[in-house]
């Protein structure tokens, strides 16, 4: 099962973090290691410079203020997990953060997500950031407010990888996603969206007029080998528990979001499929679109190799 070694937990110092602070907590005394925390705050003018560092000291006892209360809720003894804490100011946090997991050698960042406004969905600018251009996966909490062991984890996956590295990632995100739900409602729902590539070009065609009953045989045809590649992937992952399988029949911009909606998915694990080795060239269209139309927390991972923008 995936593992991570090394946790950063960052924030800019707002309310409004104790769930993701205990869930960084929770990973870092289960799996015995490091966490350490980050307080990305904003650069003060210069005519307001002068409490800047009175500004920071606040946030970074306030920060630890709270990582005291959650280590005795959680009966986690400071021993058990160090906290180191940093505060840095930028004009830029996002950049901040990636610059900080990169230095220390993260291999997860988990943050809570930006507040939206009442209705709306997706990502705010610094958390889109993160997801285009960190190298390491990242965590973006959202408030939940189930028992822990009612939470429900989903994953979405592509079983028809056109190559090795996307296979890859397909079975490290059932890998991650299967680690997840072990500790929440300990079923993994699986979504995987599959449509025939010409059934929409050639359904009530002016020009070309198809037999009805072929493009039917061929898109079942087509159903048929996406629900087996599907099989294959879940096996050679080799993850175990019970799993709920959404095999859905449309483009995963549409379908992704309506399933978690309708399944009432709280965690969402996903890939940001990226042309590794080009820098800067992080999330495709697809998975963009999805970004902005869920409102459950994500667990964002790109391939392996992905080279960061950011130096």
């Amino acid at each position: 099962m995936r593992r991570f070694e090394n946790i950063l937990f960052a924030t800019q110092g707002l309310p409004g973090h104790s769930d993701a602070l205990g869930q960084a907590i929770r990973m870092a005394a289960n799996n015995r290691i490091p966490v350490s925390g980050l307080i990305a705050c904003p650069d003060f003018p210069t005519d307001l410079v002068q409490y800047q560092q009175s500004y920071e000291q606040s946030l970074h006892d306030s920060l630890q203020q709270s990582v005291k209360h959650l280590l005795e809720d959680l009966v986690i003894s400071e021993e058990q997990v160090p906290f180191p804490l940093r505060v840095k100011s930028s004009e830029q946090p996002a950049v901040c953060i990636i610059q900080e997991a990169m230095v220390n050698r993260n291999d997860l960042i988990i943050k809570e997500a930006e507040p939206l406004s009442e209705g709306a969905e997706g990502f705010k600018a610094i958390d889109m950031t993160l997801l285009r251009k960190c190298p390491c996966p990242v965590w973006l909490h959202r408030p939940i407010f189930k028992p822990r062991d009612k939470r429900r984890i989903a994953v979405a996956v592509d079983p028809q990888a056109v190559n090795d590295e996307q296979k890859a990632l397909s079975c490290r995100l059932l890998e991650l996603s299967r680690s997840i739900a072990d500790t929440c409602d300990s079923r993994l729902h699986i979504i995987s969206c599959w449509e025939h590539y010409l059934e929409n070009y050639l359904d009530n065609h002016v020009w070309i007029q198809v037999d009805k009953a072929q493009l039917s045989d061929e898109v079942s045809k087509e159903k048929a080998r996406h629900e087996q590649a599907l099989q294959q992937l879940i096996d050679d992952s080799g993850i175990a528990g019970e799993v709920v399988i959404h095999h859905l029949h449309g483009k995963p911009d549409d379908k992704i979001p309506e399933c978690v909606d309708e399944a009432e998915i709280d965690v969402l694990v996903m890939g940001t499929l990226a042309r590794t080795g080009i820098s800067g060239y992080v999330i495709g269209n697809t998975a963009e679109n999805i970004l902005q139309s869920i409102n459950c927390s994500l667990v964002a991972m790109k391939p392996e190799g992905f080279i960061s923008p950011i130096k």
